[in-house]
């Protein structure tokens, strides 16, 4: 093997030293590939953005190193992009008369999990029609705290999603902010009585639906 090294130009532990790295970066994209399928079980059309976020925590705890343009990569090779619908499934019913509450994520410095919590309603198209999926999602560790699923968007599947996450909190956090959109399943009574009972404190975001609309009309996720 000696020679080899010569030819190349490489001591023997640079030689053994990348071989090593190869065989981490390997490890390491299997991981990732893993922890990517078992977030698609409960989301199957996370794209690249949300899947970043979502692995920010675990990549961490291996003590991986990747980016949006390192796992966007990956996931082309291995043939796993998801392709985006340019038609737009409205999730959010905004003209409501229920009481908006401010945004209290506006410039807030997240320190710590379960200081807030994300609420939101995913549009599925499976092979018997539609339905639609509620996540809770806290904002820090961007792990899915509670999830819901139903072929209509009726108020029983958010106060679902919500009353898992509450369940999961490992922590006895008082005030948990909760963060939702202005739709009227997360601003009408039944729903901000029923989360204020757990300790949950209302926030929702200033974003119009039309904004919503424009960031989700890309034919290719990224």
């Amino acid at each position: 093997m000696k020679w080899l090294y010569q030819v190349f130009g490489i001591s023997k532990q640079a030689y053994y030293q990348r071989q090593t790295a190869s065989k981490k970066k390997d490890h390491d994209n299997q991981l990732v590939l893993e922890e990517v399928a078992r977030i698609r079980k409960l989301m199957p059309f996370a794209g690249t953005r949300k899947l970043i976020n979502y692995l920010k925590l675990f990549l961490t705890q291996n003590n991986i190193k990747m980016g949006r343009d390192a796992l966007f990569n990956l996931l082309r090779n291995r043939g796993l992009l998801i392709r985006k619908t340019k038609q737009f499934h409205i999730t959010t019913d905004s003209k409501h008369s229920f009481r908006k509450s401010p945004n209290l994520l506006e410039n807030l410095d997240i320190q710590h999990a379960e200081q807030a919590f994300v609420s939101d309603i995913t549009y599925i198209k499976t092979d018997q029609g539609h339905a639609y999926l509620a996540l809770v999602t806290d904002a820090y560790s961007k792990k899915i705290m509670g999830w819901s699923f139903d072929d209509n968007m009726k108020v029983s599947m958010v106060k679902q999603a919500l009353k898992m996450a509450h369940k999961n909190c490992r922590f006895n956090h008082k005030s948990i902010i909760h963060h939702s959109d202005r739709g009227k399943q997360y601003c009408c009574p039944d729903y901000t009585e029923f989360a204020n009972k757990l300790g949950f404190v209302m926030s929702t975001t200033q974003k119009s639906i039309h904004t919503k609309m424009l960031l989700q009309k890309e034919s290719m996720e990224y």
